[in-house]
């Protein structure tokens, strides 16, 4: 079984970036971003913002050629827990591009990913709300079965744990952390 592991791309960094030109579209590898029109979507975002989706583009090229059986994210997909609509939507169509190409994809949650109150939706959660086949959220402790191109796998997820879901437990009641 191969499984390719990632974590912390944090998009939504953009320190040291600049607004990006047409000239550094044209000088992106040919794996970034296969059949979007770069210019009309990328001009004018940051520099910094496409360093993170050249490196996830590349992911997901080395697990589409090295016929990898899963793709499991191990949180901090975002800077923060808010991203905006355009950091969703890339790293939206970077896990459709895996699953479009039969790799299911694992998503644990991160301290960047979970929402600061109970309650509140994380940005993964998108996903199985909406049903995207092949995709797997973990936000509490948890057993999956994934079935891969080699079979079955048991995966027994444990994310990131809210500070105040722990003081919520009986056994944690008034405890000082």
């Amino acid at each position: 079984v191969r499984i390719l592991h990632l974590a912390d791309i944090h998009i939504g960094v953009e320190n040291y970036g600049r607004p990006a030109t047409e000239a550094d579209l044209d000088a992106m590898p040919s794996y970034f971003a296969p059949g979007i029109d770069h210019k009309r979507t990328y001009l004018g975002l940051s520099t910094r913002l496409l360093d993170f989706l050249v490196a996830l583009d590349e992911a997901v090229e080395y697990a589409t050629l090295n016929h990898v059986d899963l793709v499991l994210f191990a949180g901090d997909a975002y800077k923060s827990r808010d991203p905006s609509q355009t950091h969703q939507r890339e790293f939206a169509r970077r896990v459709a591009t895996l699953v479009n190409r039969d790799i299911p994809v694992f998503l644990l949650t991160g301290n960047h990913d979970i929402a600061h109150s109970l309650g509140r939706a994380t940005a993964l959660e998108i996903f199985p709300t909406l049903g995207v086949p092949q995709v797997h959220v973990a936000e509490r402790m948890e057993t999956f079965k994934v079935e891969t191109r080699s079979g079955p796998l048991q995966i027994v997820a444990l994310p990131w744990i809210r500070r105040g879901a722990l003081l919520q437990r009986d056994e944690h009641r008034g405890a000082t952390i």
